[in-house]
Formats: structure tokens, sequence, C-alpha cells
């Protein structure tokens, strides 16, 4: 009894996930849709099984044991929501399909026996050691890709970092479920045909129910680990084309002040930390100042006008963004306004990334694509600008 209202609960709660991510799935379709299927194919069946087993209807029971073996094909729809998280892809590749069809071929196969009644050709293998090899096969190219593209991913901007720090949680935290879940079908299989054990549909399935239940609550807790890089990256996009947005700043420090000498200076400049929001924030969009590699938190107090102690107090207390990232994001900005001027129908990328104050390239392209969410290359194309 315990064990089938686990099941329903988790069932339910993934059909309320379900329903955030499709009602606010325009930041990346295709990948939210792989996440839908992943989520729906688990559990569909774990409510079918809960339902079935508080009435012991039989019917239900036999169904869902011939039904079961399309969960199998959330292997390779996490794979390519991973794929196409990683790649930020936002327009489905037909040839993905062939991770999907592939699988579903074999699967009707041994349910149909299409092979045999197709090319009248006998041919017998053991499902369970095919689906072994499978699973080893995609968790291989699932950590290879994570490891390369996500796990050990570069920023330079520190909000950059803290992103890629929340996706790296996220995607682990979802590989090892995918781990478990494997494991959990081969101890099955194990003790089925090792030990000539018969269990019922709700052998291990609590277990299952109890990691789905655990996964929902972090992504109702957390709702931006559903949308990946596009959510997050779209909201520097937001920010880049509306100057006036002040998402980098909040007038209400969140941050609890345990220094005295911090304290007096907050009593003294209280009334003046919006103005200098706004003076930041201005300065942040339009300006070269950048652009002389020496530029310091000196020169800005004495552009602005504003006490350099003042402005180390905002940007401790009020700001999301460190001086180091506001310099990078200015430099950036300046760069956009260079690009679109068409700088770049004279000049090289390398010439772009020194004009605005960066040493080399590689850290200009680095910070580009943190903050602007595509790489110089992408954002040149995007605007039909010339790249030398």
């Amino acid at each position: 009894m315990t064990a089938n209202i686990l099941l329903i609960l988790s069932a339910l709660l993934g059909y309320i996930v379900i329903t955030i991510i499709l009602k606010n799935s325009k930041s990346n379709r295709i990948l939210n849709l792989s996440l839908v299927l992943v989520i729906f194919l688990s559990i569909t069946r774990l409510l079918l099984v809960g339902i079935a087993g508080l009435d012991n209807n039989v019917e239900l029971q036999n169904f869902n044991q011939k039904a079961s073996i399309f969960v199998l094909l959330i292997l390779p729809l996490l794979y390519l929501y991973f794929k196409y998280l990683i790649e930020n892809q936002k327009l489905f590749v037909l040839k993905d399909l062939v991770h999907i069809l592939f699988l579903l071929f074999v699967i009707l196969d041994r349910k149909l026996l299409l092979i045999n009644t197709v090319f009248n050709i006998e041919f017998n293998y053991r499902f369970d050691y095919f689906f072994l090899v499978y699973s080893l096969t995609y968790n291989i190219l699932i950590f290879l890709k994570l490891r390369n593209y996500v796990w050990n991913k570069k920023a330079n901007l520190e909000m950059a970092k803290k992103q890629n720090s929340l996706i790296k949680k996220w995607t682990i935290l979802l590989y090892v479920i995918l781990n478990l879940f494997i494991a959990r079908y081969f101890i099955i299989f194990f003790i089925e045909y090792y030990f000539e054990l018969s269990l019922t549909p709700l052998s291990g399935l609590w277990f299952s129910a109890l990691l789905w239940i655990i996964l929902f609550t972090i992504l109702l807790s957390f709702p931006e680990l559903i949308y990946g890089y596009s959510y997050l990256e779209m909201k520097n996009l937001e920010i880049i084309s509306n100057p006036k947005d002040n998402t980098y700043w909040y007038i209400d420090s969140k941050i609890k002040i345990n220094n005295a000498q911090d304290q007096q200076l907050k009593e003294k400049i209280g009334t003046k930390i919006e103005v200098y929001i706004f003076k930041l924030n201005g300065l942040l969009f339009k300006n070269s100042y950048f652009r002389n590699p020496d530029f310091n938190v000196r020169d800005l107090a004495l552009v602005l006008s504003i006490p350099k102690s003042h402005i180390k107090f905002v940007f401790k207390y009020h700001s999301k963004l460190s001086f180091s990232d506001y310099k990078k994001i200015a430099r950036i900005q300046n760069s956009i306004e260079l690009i679109e001027n068409n700088y770049l129908a004279t000049n090289t990328l390398e010439s772009l990334s020194r004009e605005v104050g960066f040493t080399s390239y590689n850290p200009f392209f680095t910070s580009f694509k943190d903050v602007v969410g595509k790489s110089p290359h992408q954002y040149i194309s995007s605007v039909g600008r010339i790249s030398n």
C-alpha cells in the first residue's frame, strides 16, 4: 500500500513539473520537450503501476508488464537532452531521430518479431544482453559530453561561473540518477536470472519513485535548472538590449554588514545608493573608458564624481557584479557598438579585442560568450556584419 502511494505521489509531482516546463518552454522548446518525454514515460508507468497495485487490477498489471519496456527510451532521450543543453540548440536535427528510432525498432522487434516477419530471418538474441551493451555505450557517450562541455566548462565572469556551477550540479545529479535507474534494472535482471526468483511489478519501483520525488522537489525549488544555458543566458541578452534594466543591482542590500566601518558608511550614504546605481548602470552600457587596460576603481570614481569608498561599498553590498565583471561587461558592450558600426569591415577580431581593452583575443572571446550568450562569430552572423 505504501509503495503504491509513493508511486502515485511521484507521478503527480512529475505532472506538475511537466506543466511548468510546457508553460515556460519558449527559451528552448526542443531541450524542454526532451526532458518532458523523459519524465512523462517514467511517471506514467509509475502512476499506472501504483493504481493497479491499489485495486489489484490484473489487466492493468499485465499491460504495465508489456509496456514497461518502452521506458527504456528515456536513455536516448536523456542523451538528446544533454546534447541540446550543451549546444544550446533550438531546432531539432532530423538525424538525431536515429537515437530514438534504433532502440524503438529493437523494442518493437522484441514484441512483434519484425525482422522474422518482414525479412523471414530468424534473429535470436538476448534483449537483456543487448540493453546492457546499449546502456553502457550511451552512458559513456553522455559522460564524455558532460565532462568535456559542462563539467569542465570555463568562464571569466563571476555570474557565468555561478551559472556553470548550477548547470554542473544539475547534470551531475541527473547523471547519477540515470545510473541508479540502470543499476536497478540490472540488479533485478541478475536476481531473476541467477537466483530464479519471480519479482512483482512493484519490485524496486519504490526506489525509482523516491529518486523522482527528490528530483522533482529540486526542480520545483530551482525552476531555472529546467531551462539550462538558454534560459540563464537570455537574462544577459535582455540586459544588453535594455540598458535601463537594473538586474545587476539591488537598492536594498541582501548582504549582512558585519564590518563597523561599512555600517557607518551605510548610514552616511544610504539615501544616495539609488543615484549611485543609476550612474554605474548607465556607464556600464555607454562608455569607452575601459578601453584603457589600466582603468581601475579610482578612475571610475573620478569619472562619476563619486568617492572611491562609496563605489567599493556599492559593488560589495548592492551589486551582483564584481568590479572585474563590471569592467568586462562594459568592454563587451563597447565591442558590440563597434561591431554594429562596421568596425570589422577594416579590422580583425584580434584588433577589436585590444581596442576595447582586452590583452588578447582569448579572454575577449570567453567574456563575449559569457555576456552575450554567443561567440563573437555567432553574434556577427546574427547581425550581418563583416568579420575579417
